[in-house]
């Protein structure tokens, strides 16, 4: 799931969003996620639009999304995606620097965007008597952004120094390190900010290729959510974006990440208040039905109190102060992770091998009734909370639309609840073992 950040008005750097709300979700029911209401339309040019209304609150969400992302870059041109996502917002030839987010502001709105491996995408909120001016800046933006060459010189600045910031987190260089060691072929291995040496040496030619070669119609999925009038939406879509021509897409290079059988171990020696242990396992694609037994051994490792690697490393041998899982959907195989932070004076190689050890366990016995029910519970509680507000509708249906199709949600539920505890232990058979981990560790 993907939870988007509502705090700010203006966009956000790039990264991955997975909503970890911690509910233990004692008995969920099925609940119709807001799917079935929703209609789909493709423009002639390509442009693929979701349309949902929702008369609940007098609110409308649009979001964009371009299939784009670190997922379609190659060596010297990483991290040109999100670069490109920072240049949206620096004019166009209707609407000046800066004026994209002074409109949003003077109609009290908000707007924001993100770049993850498989899409970047921009979205506004709006109250519904003004919020018709986040299709007129997408329209526009889709064709007519401008590259001024000292713009693209300041944001080149801006990015080298998030880039700095995330590699002096110990999370983010190890999470970097990780993810690099993880893949030997797929371009998943790259980061999504890019590389210091790529970010400053693209060109605004290259910018301005990457621009007209993924900012096209049959490239996107324009969301809107909210208190409209379908026919109404639909027209105006029409009006905004029918004229656009439409684009041959490049052809996308598929890359199969082979089955690694030798585990991967990254040691990084660096000043640090606490010692780390990020350790990263193949993991399905979204595509894959495989998928959903995962999401609820993402609970069962560590949602709660109850969960399994809470229990062992916070209470019962009391190393670590923190323990998460994360697994999050992608078009194609990604990563499913585990990252501990541990006491002062706690041994890495103690928390690694314990992590392994309930891994064995998942692998080796069913796990309980109980513990099955509360899992799949959990996952039913957070995509019900994934969809509470209209710009989480947006965001939800938009991006499982690029990465896959938005009626996967219609089902989603079902296929939880009809997970077997064999299921269960065949996905952690297949993609939990130590040999195909990659284990990283900071320490002093």
């Amino acid at each position: 799931m993907t939870r988007v950040d509502r705090s700010r008005v203006v966009r956000s750097d790039t990264g991955r969003h997975s909503n970890r709300n911690k509910s233990q979700g004692a008995n969920v029911d099925n609940g119709d996620l807001p799917v079935k209401d929703v209609r789909k339309y493709q423009l002639r040019n390509g442009l693929t639009v979701l349309l949902r209304e929702d008369h609940s609150v007098p609110i409308v969400s649009t979001m964009i999304c371009y299939r784009v992302g670190s997922r379609f870059e190659s060596p010297g041109m990483t991290g040109i995606s999100h670069f490109l996502e920072h240049m949206m917002f620096k004019g166009t030839k209707k609407y000046g620097k800066g004026e994209i987010d002074y409109i949003t502001t003077r109609r009290g709105g908000g707007n924001n965007a993100f770049t993850s491996h498989d899409y970047t995408a921009y979205y506004f909120k709006y109250a519904s008597d003004r919020w018709e001016a986040a299709l007129e800046i997408e329209a526009d933006r889709m064709r007519n952004s401008l590259f001024d060459p000292e713009e693209l010189e300041l944001e080149r600045e801006v990015i080298l120094e998030e880039l700095k910031m995330e590699l002096d987190s110990p999370w983010g260089a190890l999470r970097q390190a990780v993810e690099s060691q993880s893949f030997s072929v797929h371009p998943y291995r790259f980061p999504g900010i890019g590389t210091a040496e790529d970010i400053r040496s693209i060109t605004i030619q290259q910018m301005f290729d990457h621009y007209r070669l993924y900012y096209t119609p049959g490239n996107a999925t324009l969301v809107v959510v909210g208190d409209i009038q379908m026919d109404h939406v639909l027209n105006w879509i029409e009006v905004l974006f029918g004229s656009f021509s439409p684009s041959k897409l490049p052809k996308e290079i598929r890359s199969v990440e082979p089955r690694h059988h030798r585990q991967t171990r990254i040691q990084l020696e660096r000043p640090t208040h606490v010692p780390r242990v990020f350790i990263a396992f193949p993991a399905p694609s979204v595509c894959q039905n495989e998928h959903y037994a995962l999401h609820v051994l993402d609970k069962i490792l560590s949602e709660g109190k109850l969960s399994r690697l809470y229990r062992r490393l916070i209470e019962k041998d009391r190393i670590a102060s923190t323990v998460t899982t994360e697994f999050v959907e992608t078009f194609d195989p990604y990563l499913f992770f585990v990252r501990s932070s541990l006491h002062q004076g706690a041994h890495p190689h103690e928390a690694e091998s314990i992590i392994f050890d309930e891994m064995a366990g998942l692998r080796e016995e069913f796990i309980s009734e109980d513990e099955l029910r509360r899992a799949q519970n959990q996952c039913l509680m957070q995509v019900l909370t994934g969809f509470e507000t209209t710009l989480d509708q947006a965001v939800q249906l938009g991006l499982m639309e690029v990465q896959n199709d938005y009626q996967y949600w219609s089902s989603y539920n079902e296929r939880i609840r009809q997970l077997t505890l064999r299921d269960v232990q065949k996905v952690a058979q297949k993609y939990l073992t130590p040999e195909q981990a990659t284990v990283g560790i900071i320490s002093n």
